[in-house]
């Protein structure tokens, strides 16, 4: 099983992001007493007798919250679940903590990977998305992080983004190959709702790339990154050494997790719930023992179209053999349509297992809406 907390707080919102967090630290204090509260109240959310495989710290930004308080909340979750002392524990950080004594402490606390949003290492491309950190601020940060004995750092970067030409990213892709990164994630920017990307995108303040560009981009990113000597394990992500996202691999693998904090989503195989979006109301609610949240009961047919989903996102595929032991009401269906993208280009069948090409991965919305039941 994996633990997912939602740190909601940032010090200002970057433009594209459209995840529920505040620009304000207002409530911190508050906010760790309800988490706890939380942590304790669902402490049977998930009655299947597996230990706790991963951590993972998300946001806004845990990084802004202070030694102790990140203390509380670890200490509260080590007393209420079985963690694996194994356990891949990853705290999400913003470049500009990256100082000495926090590494030290975040270590001390267990963390065993960093997730570093990056984004770009260009500091014009920095200002107009109104990212707070510099290149210089990432790469000193990794050195001092690898010196601190993290050798488990992933970073995100960003493709599309407003001025940035091939030429900008494959700058971006040479400095992170140079910093000796093990894992990459690249996403495509997205015009999220509730975002100010999205308030300039209506005002027309902003033109997102087209399809064409973005698809030219992320067949670059793909290249380079391969020649490096990264496996392409997911749509969005890269790794060397195999040092995948054990937690994230888990969301894809369908396996139970719990969230706690506002907006955060849980799964128990059968259900899927999310915390209030609103971090005053969640406050509230805990202090007076109640969880708020809304639940979905999975049909089967939910299910097996959440199984595609996720399943062909990844390099692993989905097998013949667990589709008919788990879906066999949807393999005709599904081995039908299989069969045509593999026509196209767009997926292959190695020996009884379905993937998706880089080409198929391109176009994986319109392939699972085909898949779909």
């Amino acid at each position: 099983m994996g633990i997912y907390v939602h740190i909601p707080f940032c010090r200002s919102k970057c433009i594209y992001c459209g995840f529920y967090s505040v620009a304000s630290e207002r409530f911190k204090e508050a906010f760790i007493k309800a988490l706890c509260t939380e942590i304790g109240l669902r402490k049977d959310y998930y009655t299947g007798s597996l230990p706790v495989s991963t951590l993972y710290f998300g946001g806004g930004t845990p990084s802004c919250l202070s030694l102790p308080e990140l203390q509380q909340v670890t200490e509260k979750l080590g007393n209420t679940y079985d963690i694996a002392p194994e356990a891949e524990r990853t705290i999400e950080v913003n470049p500009e903590d990256l100082e000495t004594e926090k590494l030290k402490g975040w270590k001390a606390l267990g963390f065993n990977r960093l997730s570093i949003g990056v984004q770009s290492f260009q500091d014009d491309l920095l200002k107009t998305i109104q990212r707070r950190h510099t290149s210089f601020q990432v790469t000193e940060g990794i050195k001092t992080a690898k010196k601190q004995g993290f050798d488990n750092i992933s970073i995100d970067l960003i493709i599309g983004l407003p001025g940035q030409s091939t030429e900008i990213l494959h700058r971006d892709l040479s400095r992170a190959l140079q910093l000796e990164i093990d894992h990459i994630s690249v996403y495509m920017l997205s015009v999220d709702a509730g975002s100010i990307l999205e308030k300039q995108y209506r005002k027309g303040l902003f033109c997102p790339p087209s399809e064409d560009e973005l698809a030219e981009k992320y067949d670059t990113v793909v290249k380079i990154l391969k020649k490096a000597g990264y496996e392409h394990y997911e749509i969005s992500n890269f790794a060397r050494k195999r040092k995948y996202s054990v937690h994230n691999t888990s969301y894809w693998q369908q396996k139970p997790y719990i969230g706690f904090g506002p907006a955060a989503h849980s799964y128990d195989l059968a259900s899927r719930q999310w915390n209030i979006s609103n971090l005053k109301t969640y406050i509230d609610n805990l202090n007076d023992g109640i969880l708020n949240f809304e639940r979905e009961e999975l049909s089967e047919v939910d299910k097996y179209n959440e199984y595609v989903m996720t399943n062909l996102r990844t390099m692993w595929g989905i097998r013949e053999g667990n589709m008919r032991g788990k879906y066999d009401f949807a393999w005709e269906h599904f081995s039908r349509q299989m069969k045509a993208f593999i026509g196209k280009g767009w997926a292959v069948d190695k020996q009884g297992t379905y993937t998706l090409t880089e080409a198929g991965w391109l176009l994986s919305d319109r392939i699972f809406s085909e898949l779909f039941l």
